[in-house]
């Protein structure tokens, strides 16, 4: 019973170890982005599809 309980220990504190590391992870790429804002600035009024067509007059 007690081989067991030490494999139950073992994968919980497996988890919990990839559980602390995706969570650091995560937050040092959330603080990268804000720390970063990004310098261009889309401007909705020129943004447009292209067309292969001419435009009809």
């Amino acid at each position: 019973m007690e081989n067991r309980d030490d494999k139950l220990i073992a994968l919980i504190g497996l988890l919990s170890a990839c559980l602390v590391c995706v969570c650091v992870l995560f937050t040092m790429t959330w603080l990268s982005d804000v720390r970063h804002p990004s310098d261009q600035f889309v401007d909705a009024q020129s943004c447009y599809t292209k067309s292969d067509h001419p435009a009809r007059p």
